[in-house]
């Protein structure tokens, strides 16, 4: 039992190294004007938050540890520029609404609560998008 459990959580684990390597290197644009955001200290706690929580639902999802659908593997090169848009979306968003409700509030906690929710709520949503997506790519063809 014990091996199986550490074989799980070490497939877990693969699967988060993988998806924060992913979502690292697509969603370098926005962090690039997340740089530039007033209130660098509220926006930089909001932002790693969003990147770590990213990193931990995507690869609970793409598991299937947690069922939301179909993933596509981090390699796959057609849904690339559609991930690539949606994560940094989830990211720079999920940060900006962090940082915006830390400054609003005075809550450091807000600043790590809010992304994290927004994350993980908006990430789930992947498979749909990107099927949604694709039939509207098969129409416009």
């Amino acid at each position: 039992m014990a091996s199986t459990l550490t074989a799980r959580v070490d497939r877990w684990l693969d699967q988060v190294f993988f998806a924060g390597w992913e979502i690292s290197v697509l969603v370098i644009p926005i962090l690039w004007f997340l740089i530039f955001a007033e209130s660098p200290e509220a926006v930089s706690l909001s932002g790693i938050t969003a990147l770590v929580t990213s990193s931990a639902a995507v690869g609970t999802f793409r598991g299937g540890y947690i069922d939301t659908g179909s993933w596509p593997r981090p390699g796959h090169l057609p849904s690339l520029p559609a991930r690539s848009a949606y994560y940094s979306l989830v990211v720079g968003g999920s940060a900006m609404l962090g940082a915006m409700a830390q400054v609003e509030f005075g809550s450091l906690w807000l600043g790590i609560v809010v992304p994290t929710v927004a994350t993980c709520t908006s990430l789930a949503l992947v498979p749909r998008v990107l099927a949604q997506l694709q039939r509207v790519a098969r129409m416009t063809v």
